[in-house]
């Protein structure tokens, strides 16, 4: 079996996470193998043990499978050391991956320290079966929207990629959101003009992070709720996983001008001291009350509890009650 058995990604951007694992598969020509995701900040079902267990089972299926465990930096002490021994044969119908999303300190890669004392952990390092990648930061923004513009022969003037850098989003999934508008955009042109950066940042209804401020100090902003109702309109749940990843980037944000960091965040002065008037207006538990806000409702909709649409609902609904704790 040429590929690894077990794969480590390391990475806080869960978007930049799955694209290495969708670009990993293909390569080693199991795109048609069905996958299954876990989440490790919830107990670990049968199914992921069975998996892991039953070798040779998939394979009498008809094809093999690509177990992905998300969040994996979350296991305990136990569940590091209880798959141990089912790691330590490969299996040739199934393919794992552990996804480590934690917060990296500087450039030092968020692994848990007792996983980097598992054998089978140093075993992986040791033939480079991981991946590790610091997110999207003002640096590596850089470097994909280059990536980008080579990929789609597209070419953009210096002072032109300057200005689009300082516009796309740090957050995987709304930075490549924002190219695929601006490829649609440009259609058969294969230049990026200063007069096409009007449509970086700008959503149909409302900017995401002006979409947030009204929501935390309005409710009852009726903006809100036509740009809510516009997405129920186009499927019920498009708006929902980029408003839980906004605001998951939104409270760390906050939380570290709150704290004082504010060499830690890099973004132009005037957004920089609008955020940080939020962040002292919402306060300490303001930010750490909506954090469990977003939580709930990924488990909400992890477990099929409650559809995508009412989720968002409760999750506008919620929003100023939670940052008017401290005013």
């Amino acid at each position: 079996m040429s590929r690894a058995p077990f794969f480590f990604c390391i990475c806080p951007d869960p978007w930049m996470m799955q694209r290495e694992i969708n670009r990993l598969i293909s390569a080693a020509g199991c795109a048609q193998w069905s996958r299954t995701t876990f989440w490790a900040d919830e107990p670990l079902e049968s199914g992921f043990w069975t998996m892991l267990s039953m070798p040779g089972l998939l394979s009498l299926l008809g094809k093999g499978r690509v177990l992905v465990l998300r969040r994996a930096n979350a296991l305990t002490v136990k569940v590091w050391s209880d798959l141990e021994p089912l790691l330590r044969k490969a299996k040739p119908d199934l393919w794992v991956f552990f996804c480590l999303e934690g917060d990296w300190k500087g450039r030092t890669p968020a692994v848990p320290a007792v996983l980097a004392k598992q054998s089978f952990y140093k075993a992986a390092r040791k033939k480079k079966w991981y991946w590790e990648f610091p997110g999207m930061t003002p640096q590596t923004l850089r470097s994909e929207l280059q990536s980008w513009a080579g990929r789609r022969g597209i070419s953009i003037a210096p002072n032109v990629a300057e200005r689009m850098a300082a516009l796309l989003p740090l957050d995987g999934a709304r930075f490549g959101n924002e190219l695929l508008k601006l490829e649609l955009h440009l259609g058969e042109r294969r230049q990026v003009e200063d007069a096409d950066l009007h449509l970086l940042g700008e959503a149909s209804a409302m900017d995401n992070f002006a979409f947030l401020k009204a929501a935390l100090r309005s409710p009852a902003n009726p903006e809100i709720w036509r740009t809510v109702l516009a997405d129920h309109e186009a499927g019920g749940s498009g708006m929902l996983m980029p408003i839980l990843g906004l605001l998951q980037w939104e409270m760390r944000t906050l939380g570290m001008l709150n704290a004082g960091e504010d060499a830690s965040v890099s973004l132009p002065p005037s957004i920089k001291d609008d955020k940080r008037r939020l962040a002292r207006q919402m306060g300490e538990q303001g930010i750490a009350a909506i954090i469990n806000l977003v939580f709930q409702a990924e488990k909400d909709l992890k477990s099929g509890r409650k559809q995508a649409d009412q989720i968002l609902e409760f999750l506008v609904s919620n929003l100023s009650r939670h940052s008017q704790t401290q005013r």
